[in-house]
């Protein structure tokens, strides 16, 4: 239970530092995919340790493997990704990433789901074991992700397979650069760098204890619903702010005004409400370009927009620094 209680407040605070920035993290560079076999005659080839690049499948992206059986990628896409898992005997998936689970689409397909959040400043020691714990005490391949299975995934199952004895910290930072994790995020890479092998007393749990949803609230839960709608109106501003053929459903108008609204809601959080005046300006700042931003998609200027959407980023990267890659 005391670890239990530890290993929250970590996640709580790193979180916390994380406030502003979390959503807006300019794209690294992608690297290029290699496509697996899609959908068809044959079972889909799985993620290999020989891939020195990400693979994709239906619903899965960016896919890497750390150990035989040991995986990571962004959030499934609803039952395609689910499907594609079970496809490849995957039964347990766990979510490093503030956002709730899609449990019942996994449930749908013989897939149980584990939520251990972290945050982007570190991997905590004891969040290290209980993720090495689960590896430990899954016999099939595991699936592990953040959301976009890039940073936060890749140091969580990198570090978890080092405490397992699955991988070397050398090995798994060499999957780290494959998976594109940022440069910037010095804590993950360090956690995984200094990473160590636990005994085998310590690996042997019972991980029927570990949540399919853990409890999330205030900045950690507003933080990840920013992630979420601005990778939505990324994807609006890369269709010039049109509803893509691919997702009709997108309205660009709906989802920056959500992204106002929910950057205006932070003035009003009681964590946010206590950090420093640093903090402060640059969100102060923040909620003035979303509402710009919002401003202009609905009166149809993409130039005005694209500007204001880099702006914003712009904002968000400057707290990464100070409040959330330490």
């Amino acid at each position: 239970m005391r670890m239990q209680r530890s290993a929250s407040r970590t996640v709580r605070l790193g979180f916390l530092l994380a406030a502003l920035a979390a959503a807006c993290t300019a794209p690294v560079p992608r690297n290029e995919p290699r496509e697996a076999p899609a959908h068809g005659p044959g079972p889909l080839a799985p993620p290999r340790l020989a891939d020195s690049k990400p693979i994709n499948l239906p619903g899965l992206h960016n896919i890497v493997a750390y150990a035989d059986g040991v995986w990571t990628g962004a959030v499934p896409e609803g039952d395609e990704g689910f499907a594609t898992l079970e496809s490849l005997g995957v039964h347990l998936v766990v979510s490093v990433d503030g956002a709730v689970p899609d449990v019942d689409s996994a449930r749908r397909h013989s897939i149980r789901y584990i939520h251990l959040p972290i945050s982007y400043d570190t991997v905590s020691q004891e969040r290290q074991l209980q993720l090495a714990q689960v590896i430990a005490s899954t016999p099939g391949p595991i699936y592990m992700h953040c959301h976009h299975g890039k940073h936060r995934s890749a140091a969580a199952v990198g570090a978890a397979a080092v405490v397992a004895g699955r991988t070397d910290p050398a090995a798994a930072v060499e999957r780290m650069k494959i998976s594109g994790t940022a440069p910037a995020y010095e804590g993950l890479w360090s956690a995984v760098r200094n990473a160590k092998p636990a005994d085998a007393a310590a690996l042997a749990t019972d991980i029927g204890a570990f949540p399919s949803i853990a409890t999330v609230t205030g900045l950690v839960a507003a933080m990840a619903e920013i992630d979420l709608v601005n990778d939505l109106v990324r994807t609006a501003k890369e269709n010039q702010w049109q509803p893509p053929s691919f997702h009709p459903d997108l309205v660009a108008p709906k989802e920056t005004r959500r992204l106002r609204d929910l950057f205006a809601s932070l003035v009003r959080d009681a964590e946010s409400q206590a950090m420093d005046a640093g903090y402060k300006k640059v969100l102060d700042r923040a909620i003035v370009e979303a509402s710009d931003l919002d401003e202009a998609v609905r009166q149809g200027d993409a130039a005005k927009s694209d500007a204001l959407f880099a702006a914003l980023g712009k904002s968000c990267k400057e707290c990464h620094q100070p409040y959330r890659d330490k």
